[in-house]
């Protein structure tokens, strides 16, 4: 014989019911008032993207790229403005984003991947605590690549542990000239570096040129934009070393990871440090003490903009690969790295930022 289920009889009273539906109804309510205000706040205005680097390079790049497609998607549909501000290796627009930019949402900007750990390493003229950014997103991870002219003797990592290679860089707090430091204290390197490039477009050219001999940390989007042909063809450029802490998935085959060359477990931990801003490569931020609402409406606006098939049509257009970060992903990565074990971070302050030279 078969037997009814026993089906308990709800204790939930009916005035219980009716007040979790008014609640429901309320933060329905407020929230579509959010979201009526956030449009209302936009509608009609100009975003100002602040762009940390000098036009041509795969920040700028990636800047326009956002800028193009972002404002579709925030409420109240605004124009978006990409403004380059180049100094200090992108420090100076990381600073103006942090205290002087406009803290409304009407300001967000793009600035080194590195410069969160110059902050954590308390290099001079950090004025930003990385934490207290409304970061949004970024439209792709990175790897950059330690690089030689075609027409030099460097060949692999070990020529550049024999012999001085001389190679142009950004001004120091910049990638180029990070990873030159970084390469020649935990890998044995014997990178000269030239830092009065004010940009990666310029540094590059120094290669053409014959001015260096090399790079010390070009970036593939930066390739991607200014010389496509030194990754689709051999016989342009010698890629030494990747600097990143998972190899390119498609591009540089052969080429090992600096990672993997670490002398001893300190150094491959100071640099899986030191490269963990190859993971939020192209970040952009909304300043400190933004209303909370809009930085929503901004991470949201970022993360339809990076499925968006128009977007991805001009990525590809441009060269330039999409693989999203999350805004909130971005921030956990910057925690992670403040949360290391202190001898690794002293181990990798002391590589990035060495003591000066005495005169």
């Amino acid at each position: 014989m078969q037997t009814r289920p026993h089906v308990r009889a709800s204790r939930f009273p009916a005035r219980h019911a009716g007040w979790a539906l008014a609640s429901l109804v309320a933060v329905a309510a407020a929230s579509q008032a959010s979201a009526d205000d956030v449009a209302a706040f936009y509608a009609g205005k100009t975003v100002t993207f602040v762009s940390g680097s000098s036009p041509g390079g795969s920040y700028d790049v990636g800047s326009r790229l956002i800028a193009r497609h972002l404002g579709k998607h925030i409420p109240g549909k605004p124009s978006v403005v990409v403004f380059n501000m180049p100094g200090a290796g992108s420090m100076t627009a990381a600073n103006h984003l942090y205290s002087v930019a406009n803290k409304d949402g009407s300001v967000i900007g793009m600035f080194g991947r590195g410069l969160f750990l110059d902050a954590l390493f308390e290099a001079p003229g950090v004025r930003f605590d990385p934490r207290k950014f409304n970061w949004i997103g970024s439209h792709g991870r990175e790897v950059s690549v330690l690089v030689a002219g075609i027409n030099t003797p460097f060949k692999t990592l070990a020529d550049v542990q024999r012999a001085e290679m001389v190679v142009g860089a950004s001004p120091p707090g910049s990638d180029s000239h990070s990873f030159g430091v970084i390469l020649n204290a935990l890998l044995g390197t014997r990178l000269k570096i030239v830092s009065g490039y004010p940009g990666m477009a310029q540094a590059i050219m120094a290669i053409d040129r014959g001015e260096v001999e090399g790079n010390p940390g070009v970036s593939i989007g930066t390739l991607m934009a200014l010389r496509p042909q030194w990754l689709k063809e051999p016989g342009h450029a010698n890629f030494l070393v990747q600097l990143a802490t998972e190899a390119h998935p498609t591009l540089l085959k052969g080429v090992p990871l600096a990672i993997e060359r670490a002398r001893d477990e300190i150094d491959r931990q100071a640099l899986t440090l030191t490269l963990s801003r190859m993971t939020i490569a192209y970040a952009f931020t909304a300043p400190p003490d933004v209303p909370p609402d809009r930085v929503r409406a901004l991470r949201a606006a970022f993360d339809a903009a990076v499925k968006d098939p128009a977007l991805i049509a001009d990525a590809e257009r441009m060269n330039a690969e999409i693989y999203p970060v999350t805004g909130d992903r971005v921030l956990a990565i910057i925690e992670q790295a403040y949360a290391s074990p202190k001898d690794v971070i002293a181990r990798a302050k002391a590589a990035m930022l060495p003591p000066a030279t005495p005169k």
